[in-house]
């Protein structure tokens, strides 16, 4: 039986009071350590509810148990925690899949992401962010990353937004595989370049994209594209219901992992 917060397919400038900010980070951390914890998650809405309520948090969660002809278990979980205070924007990420069907495990990932963002001037802001990811079918036992670079306002009203990031990366990879000199493991410096883009078509539908170019500074044909497309769509001022689609490429991969993926979720939503 599927809990309320429902994710049922998947193709493989007001200063916060402190005891908000806190209790949001906190729920998001005890959410996802209640299960295993996910797949890139797009963050643009909830840096625009911070930045317009000053406190943020979105919640989701499902579990389902089968037996009978399917035996097993699938649970999903994602946080995200965020606060606006004057010049400062920060916010958590943490997120997480895992499905056992019939003795075999087809999915187990997690994901973790922090990241600040400094007002320099209205157009421009200084980000940092670190992040920890694993994905067993990637075969990415541990992958750790810190970055820092700026992020440009190119075009902003209330309808449209539409904003360019660049950062220096640095990575670390560790891969569980058979391949003797695994393609991919090992540390890096990148380049990470975003584009970030929101249409409110009505005033309870957002749509947002987000694309990320990740070439290797030292090795350009060595790249990463990531690009998150999602509709998000207000049921109530606390229930919105999402549609994400995840597009996937990255050039350096063991040899038994493609270097394409693509990722449908749809999901309910506690928002506030």
């Amino acid at each position: 039986m599927r809990s309320l917060l429902l994710e049922p397919s998947s193709t493989r400038n007001r200063r916060p009071r402190s005891a908000y900010a806190a209790g949001g980070v906190l729920g998001a951390v005890l959410l996802v350590r209640s299960s295993l914890v996910g797949a890139q998650v797009n963050v643009e809405p909830l840096r625009q509810q911070v930045a317009k309520n000053g406190v943020g948090v979105r919640l989701r969660a499902s579990a389902t148990t089968l037996a009978g002809n399917t035996r097993g278990v699938i649970f999903g979980s994602s946080a995200l925690a965020g606060f606006h205070s004057q010049r400062n924007v920060a916010y958590l990420i943490l997120a997480g899949d895992y499905t056992r069907l019939n003795g075999v495990v087809s999915v187990a990932k997690w994901f973790g992401h922090a990241r600040h963002n400094y007002e320099l001037r209205r157009w421009l802001w200084w980000e940092a962010y670190a992040q920890l990811e694993s994905d067993r079918f990637r075969r990415v036992n541990l992958r750790k990353l810190l970055g820092t670079g700026p992020r440009v306002c190119i075009f902003q009203s209330d309808a449209l937004e539409l904003f360019y990031g660049l950062s220096y990366m640095y990575e670390q990879t560790a891969l569980e595989t058979a391949d003797r000199q695994p393609t991919g493991e090992g540390s890096a410096h990148r380049l990470s370049n975003y584009v970030a883009l929101t249409l409110r078509a009505h005033e309870r539908i957002s749509l947002s994209s987000v694309s990320y170019f990740q070439p290797r500074i030292n090795q350009p044909s060595d790249s990463r594209v990531l690009s998150v497309t999602g509709a998000d769509f207000s049921v109530t001022s606390l229930l919105h219901s999402r549609i994400d689609v995840s597009v996937r490429y990255d050039s350096a991969t063991p040899s038994d992992v493609r270097r394409e993926d693509v990722e449908l979720k749809s999901s309910l939503e506690v928002a506030f």
